[in-house]
């Protein structure tokens, strides 16, 4: 899929989720920020498993696709 959300991203769940624990962690107590931190960890390795996956999977065009989107923030990262 590379329209829509996955034209700009290539795991746009992934950012809006932690975009959601970000917020939590900015509003609650430490464990907020907790959440922030083992989210991000769990879905950078989530990230890299997912990618090899793909890469297999799509030999030809997802290196294409990896050059036009960014990771999680678009026109960023």
């Amino acid at each position: 899929m590379t329209t829509g959300p996955y034209a700009y991203v290539r795991h746009p769940i992934y950012s809006g989720l932690m975009l959601a624990a970000l917020g939590t962690a900015l509003m609650t107590s430490i464990f907020g920020v907790g959440i922030f931190i083992f989210t991000t960890i769990a879905f950078a390795w989530r990230m890299n498993k997912e990618e090899k996956i793909m890469l297999k999977l799509f030999p030809d065009q997802y290196p294409e696709y990896q050059k036009h989107t960014k990771r999680l923030v678009p026109f960023v990262w």
